[in-house]
């Protein structure tokens, strides 16, 4: 039976997951960090974090909802951060910075390999600020020296996420998924207990999964496929998002 993989969101952006141009991606972020075992045909599932939902909330947004279900998504491929890039259906995800349109902001394909160099496009939600007025050459480094930059704890504090992403290096990308963001649906009562506790992954025991696989199937009898709200931070900080 096919895995059910959870997991609870710190941060609601746009960014990780990217529900947007016709595919919810997720090639950053904890199910990526945490090397999810996901196969094609499993399902992930993002719920807001306490601290997020306590932001919301303070924030007067969707106040009556105790614990977001912020997307469900079915696994239909699964890519390397560089076939991702180099896959045409996906470059309208890749980081643009675009005030018109604050979606082109949170582009999450970004990494590729060139010349035997991982690159990124510069300026990314995961590159450090630190790093932004570096030039090239200073920032992008060989791929077989990856593994020297990881054990490396000056390095890792160096590229932040950008090693922990590329480590990673897998994309899930889903075609079947409803992306709630902050349009205020509650996270099923029944299911709470089987959430992680905080950051980290969770995969739904196997005595829960015909039961949650059902409440999967009612989401997407009563709700249709694709994005149905803005992201939560858009919620709690509207002008993120340029959203009047």
């Amino acid at each position: 039976m096919a895995k059910i993989l959870l997991y609870r969101l710190t941060d609601d952006s746009g960014f990780a997951p990217n529900p947007f141009w016709g595919f919810l991606t997720l090639a950053t972020c904890t199910p990526n960090h945490q090397r999810a075992s996901l196969r094609v045909g499993d399902w992930i599932i993002g719920v807001e974090s306490k601290s997020l939902s306590q932001k919301r909330k303070e924030k007067g947004c969707n106040v009556k909802i105790n614990t977001s279900l912020i997307f469900v998504a079915k696994v239909n491929e699964i890519l390397s951060l560089n076939q991702y890039f180099k896959d045409h259906r996906f470059a309208d995800k890749r980081h643009v910075n675009c005030p018109e349109d604050w979606r082109k902001e949170r582009g999450d394909n970004n990494y590729y390999i060139e010349d035997g160099k991982w690159k990124w496009i510069r300026g990314h939600d995961h590159e450090p600020k630190k790093l932004r007025n570096e030039p090239d050459e200073k920032v992008f480094f060989y791929k077989k020296d990856f593994e020297k930059l990881w054990k490396d704890e000056s390095m890792r504090k160096k590229y932040g996420d950008i090693l922990k992403d590329i480590r990673g290096d897998r994309v899930f990308v889903s075609s079947e998924f409803i992306y709630f963001g902050d349009s205020g649906i509650e996270f099923s009562p029944d299911f709470i207990d089987i959430l992680p506790r905080a950051r980290g992954i969770k995969y739904c025991p196997e005595y829960r999964k015909n039961d949650f696989k059902a409440y999967i199937h009612s989401l997407f009898e009563k709700f249709r496929k694709g994005v149905i709200g803005n992201p939560i931070n858009c919620c709690i900080n509207r002008n993120e998002c340029n959203i009047q």
